[in-house]
């Protein structure tokens, strides 16, 4: 075995001995040259493993991260990846704990520089000068036109019903949490229940058939190809499930730095391709409910922050951190 292979994790080293068929263990024992983590993510670990016969991703689920429907992401996985919208995936393991894909390089530039928080009253600020040569208007238009054609997975979820389990989650853990901090959020939360029951019934009147969901399209979670023609790769479908079409341009728009006229741009090309697939009732009704939909976006990474908060006391600050910053960006 290469001794680079040999400074995975010791764990990790014994899952895929195990788990992956010997013929693909050997193959990657022999041509990987190089380990590097990529990240640690809450629910997963990723790894680079730089191969000659062409660098690889080694990602790890996290233990504790059943809330996810781990079938139903690879499902969703491998469905962008007949559209070609996502890295390859290579090998899963059985119990669905590791995965094995391509690595996508960004050479022109990576993605993530394009992040930024923002609300509905905040889109279009000054941008970064590094990024404004980038014409992203295009790239993202011509992903969420792919996106838009992919199955309809099986299990669907409304905004509604979104904002609802989290409200029940975090409601059942109200008793058992002794940070005072903690319970002021929650409070916050509750205050905004009369508006988020407005933002919701907007969204839902517009809505005609729920569309595949990525739910997390952050430029965290996109990825410029360097092959030729350029395009927008996604990862991370974790979260991926049937839902309301306009809440994956809300989280483009309200997570990366693109300037007026490269928001007014998207919206007008995705709302038209979404209306033109009939899921959107018409245009401007859509456009009048896309400032709910950046709301209920900060809306449930707030309330996510807060059941995470709850979940892991270890880092209770750093959660508790994280609803202040995406509660800030929600605009009443």
């Amino acid at each position: 075995m290469s001794k680079p292979l040999l400074s995975l994790p010791i764990d990790v080293l014994n899952i895929i001995s195990k788990t992956m068929p010997i013929t693909l263990f050997q193959q990657l024992a022999t041509q990987c040259t190089e380990v590097s983590f990529l990240n640690t993510g809450i629910s997963n670990v990723n790894i680079k493993l730089s191969c000659e016969d062409g660098d690889k991703v080694l990602r790890v689920n996290q233990p504790h991260s059943n809330w996810c429907d781990r079938s139903l992401e690879v499902e969703c996985w491998q469905a962008a990846i007949v559209a070609n919208i996502a890295p390859v995936l290579i090998w899963v393991s059985d119990d669905k704990q590791v995965y094995l894909s391509e690595f996508i390089h960004q050479p022109k530039i990576d993605w993530s520089i394009f992040f930024s928080m923002r609300s509905h009253l905040s889109l279009g600020q000054s941008i970064n000068q590094s990024i404004s040569a980038v014409d992203a208007v295009p790239l993202l238009s011509t992903l969420f036109s792919k996106l838009s054609t992919l199955p309809v997975p099986n299990k669907s979820i409304t905004v509604t019903e979104q904002w609802q389990q989290y409200a029940y989650q975090l409601d059942s853990l109200t008793e058992s949490q002794i940070d005072p901090q903690w319970h002021d959020a929650w409070q916050q939360l509750l205050r905004l229940n009369g508006l988020v029951r407005h933002w919701l019934s907007q969204l839902e009147a517009c809505v005609l058939l729920p569309t595949f969901c990525h739910r997390d399209l952050t430029p965290h979670n996109l990825l410029l190809s360097g092959r030729a023609p350029h395009q927008l790769f996604c990862i991370d479908y974790e979260y991926a499930v049937a839902s309301h079409p306009l809440f994956d341009l809300a989280s483009v728009v309200a997570s990366h730095q693109l300037s007026t006229i490269q928001v007014n741009q998207l919206i007008d090309n995705v709302i038209m391709q979404y209306c033109q697939a009939a899921s959107l009732t018409d245009v401007a009704a859509a456009k009048a409910a896309l400032p709910a939909a950046i709301n209920c976006f900060w809306l449930f990474s707030a309330m996510w922050a807060l059941l995470m908060a709850a979940k892991e006391p270890q880092k209770v600050t750093q959660y508790l951190q994280y609803f202040t910053h995406y509660f800030t960006l929600i605009t009443c």
